[in-house]
């Protein structure tokens, strides 16, 4: 069984800022604590994770495909993505979004007159779109919610685990080309770190993406069972995306299912407040800015490497 040494020895666990110098790492302008398993798996837990790292070690919904066997894949989702409850010291609610990367894989998104008026700039990113490698992908949603706040909610990004078996690089459909660019990439992002503390992707493994479940509705389910309209549903998928527009973002393959309609308290009903329905955003494998940046920009601030 994978495991990790999250106290680094200590009787207790270290907070997130004391955290041994050398398991530390920042890529795309994202602190992580970097654990190596004593199966050679590699996790990677980011300052929200931090503080429920118990309830995303692997043992907690990886081990024995737990993902599949005690959670369940979400309804719509191209990819591998499931939910997972888990155990957590004060939730009994917890749950985990289990998603697979298919970071460097070819993207098949055609680009259809949904309602939503792209314009020509929003319809060329579309079409070079790619699937986001996973610290790009992390990286993204945390620029994104420090530019939007409380205007755009999001899923909190916890950790990206990094399984030790091996494949062959036709069992994991990845493209050499898009692969060769995200390594460049992620080595732009780690400017000034030192050659032999650098972070690199491993092309012959998974990367799985953790983050926290949000509870409520997917727009089009809403719809589907009744309890908002179709013309709810759409106003909602373009009030999203017109939220992401004023804050120079989009999502390259947006749709209803990427817009999750908040659940009240009690579980019961819809989260509303001043009429307006209460909504988050989900799904960011293809999050973007809506105008290209120059490899300075678009890899985020300059990592730097983190002394105690």
């Amino acid at each position: 069984m994978e495991q990790f040494d999250y106290k680094f020895r200590k009787l207790y666990q270290p907070a997130f800022d004391k955290v041994p110098a050398e398991a530390r790492a920042r890529l795309f302008g994202v602190d992580y604590v970097h654990m190596r398993g004593k199966q050679g798996g590699d996790l990677f837990v980011t300052r929200h994770g931090w503080g429920c790292v118990e309830s995303i070690l692997p043992d907690a919904w990886f081990v024995d495909e737990r993902f599949r066997k005690v959670g369940r894949a979400l309804a719509g989702a191209t990819g591998a993505v499931y939910r997972v409850p888990v155990a957590h010291r004060a939730r009994s609610d917890f749950a985990l979004v289990v998603k697979f990367s298919r970071a460097a894989q070819d993207t098949s998104i055609t680009v259809l007159d949904d309602g939503l008026h792209l314009d020509p700039q929003e319809k060329a990113r579309v079409e070079e779109a790619e699937f986001l490698s996973p610290f790009e992908e992390f990286g993204n949603v945390a620029r994104l919610r420090a530019a939007a706040r409380s205007a755009i909610p999001t899923k909190h990004p916890l950790a990206i685990y990094s399984p030790p078996t091996r494949y062959l690089d036709w069992q994991l459909g990845r493209n050499s080309g898009i692969a060769w660019r995200m390594n460049r990439a992620l080595e732009a992002s780690q400017r000034g770190v030192p050659e032999a503390c650098r972070i690199r992707y491993d092309w012959e493994r998974l990367y799985i993406l953790l983050y926290r479940w949000i509870d409520g509705f997917d727009a089009e389910a809403a719809m589907t069972s009744g309890a908002i309209s179709r013309k709810t549903m759409e106003a909602l998928g373009q009030e999203a995306r017109n939220a992401l527009r004023r804050f120079g973002w989009m999502v390259c393959d947006h749709k209803p299912r990427h817009v999750i309609i908040r659940a009240a308290r009690s579980g019961r009903g819809i989260l509303a407040r001043e009429r307006r329905i209460r909504w988050a955003l989900i799904d960011y494998e293809l999050l973007v800015l809506r105008e290209p940046l120059g490899a300075s920009v678009a890899t985020g601030e300059p990592a730097r490497h983190v002394s105690g």
